[in-house]
């Protein structure tokens, strides 16, 4: 710790918090100056020094002896000021842990199970035996949907657990999965985690961030291949307003794989007929590509955030530009001019473009530890991680025949 100290504030430092903090960080912060913020959002104390030890080890035993003095603290890198210099704000009040209410994740997963039964059943319109629409609710009849339904809620399950298990690993403060039923469309909504705290460090948001859809697909692509050996090709028929799904760079090379050929063929109009499985894990893969868009608190948000830090805003914006770009060539005015943009465009993204920009923010908000950076072990499967994005992503994930 520095013999001479600033104090950079007209404002008094409370000395007795002041002395508190230096205890617990002095050893491992050559503190320069000690500032009191006149804005209150950043904290009571502000210490700006050189770390003498790596921040991962810092940080973690600064956060486990500040917390129970109702102390938070947030480190943040200054390269302006030279290496190893950082700042860090001493916020009062340790974030409040809301109550679990494991009845709601068990209600809400259970009319998930039923919405994806009903959609799964309608897949295919065999409806023997339903005269009218509650008839469609009957035991006899939702059994129809199960491939479906054991098909997606796998995906889903292990992406979402993915997240939990690698929470509960790194001690952060995490709900259970939260389902969301919806009977038409998919059968849901998709599913989600909310963590009760801050994340730590950039580390630890990684792990957090890549294991729910590497966990995914270890259960998606198996079954995709599963689905696809079991589903017919044939040639759509005359007139039938059929709408056919888009194909993923992973799917239109699976297809190659279990058929020996390109699909949909433009020359003599075959096609693959998903069955109830290949249909559900296409839908798990296409949940596993929106989630690693790289924008927000997204899956792929995390893992871009944790690899290039503030410069991951270059990649929020460069993903909101492709989509916005891909919203326009679905508009039909503009598909007129351009017909080529018919095999390219979607005006769903209009509504992912709302969601990211109105409601989770283009970018995504700084770990407590901002400093430490990933190992090389973790920057590799982040690439990798990005090369799953690509690999499964749909630019247009329908379009009518």
């Amino acid at each position: 710790m520095s013999d001479s100290l600033a104090v950079l504030s007209s404002e008094p430092v409370d000395a007795d918090i002041a002395a508190r903090v230096r205890r617990v960080v002095g050893s491992d912060l050559t503190i320069e100056s000690i500032e009191v913020p006149r804005d209150i959002r950043q904290g009571i104390l502000v210490l700006r020094g050189r770390l003498t030890v790596p921040s991962h080890a810092a940080f973690r035993r600064w956060l486990a002896e500040l917390r129970p003095l109702g102390y938070t603290p947030m480190l943040r890198p200054e390269p302006e000021a030279g290496h190893e210099a950082v700042a860090l704000y001493i916020i009062a009040g340790v974030p409040r842990q809301a109550r679990s209410r494991p009845w709601i994740n068990l209600v809400l997963f259970l009319l998930t199970v039923i919405s994806t039964l009903f959609v799964g059943s309608l897949y295919g319109g065999d409806l023997n035996g339903v005269s009218q629409i509650s008839d469609l609710f009957l035991p006899q009849n939702l059994i129809r949907g199960w491939p479906f339904s054991f098909t997606l809620l796998g995906i889903l399950v292990a992406h979402e657990f993915g997240h939990y298990f690698a929470a509960r690993y790194h001690k952060v403060a995490v709900t259970l999965p939260f389902f969301i039923p919806l009977p038409i469309g998919f059968g849901t909504l998709g599913a989600f985690i909310q963590l009760k705290e801050p994340v730590p460090d950039r580390r630890k948001l990684f792990d957090i961030g890549v294991a729910g859809p590497l966990a995914g697909l270890i259960l998606a692509i198996p079954l995709l291949f599963l689905g696809l050996s079991t589903s017919p090709v044939d040639i759509p028929p005359v007139g039938a307003n059929v709408q056919l799904e888009g194909n993923s760079i992973l799917y239109y090379f699976a297809k190659i794989a279990v058929f020996g050929k390109a699909l949909p063929n433009p020359i003599t109009g075959e096609d693959v007929f998903m069955n109830q499985v290949t249909f559900a894990a296409w839908i798990g893969l296409l949940v596993t590509a929106l989630n690693l868009l790289p924008v927000g608190q997204l899956d792929g948000g995390h893992t871009v955030y944790a690899l290039f830090g503030r410069s991951a805003r270059y990649a929020n914006w460069a993903t909101l530009v492709v989509m916005a770009f891909l919203a326009i060539a679905g508009l039909e005015p503009v598909q007129a001019i351009w017909p080529v943009l018919r095999n390219f465009g979607f005006t769903g993204w209009w509504l992912w473009l709302g969601m990211i920009v109105f409601v989770l923010g283009p970018h995504h908000p700084p770990a407590l530890d901002d400093v430490t950076q990933l190992d090389a072990r973790r920057r590799l499967v982040g690439y990798l991680v990005i090369a799953v994005f690509i690999l499964t992503f749909v630019p247009t994930p329908f379009r009518i025949l």
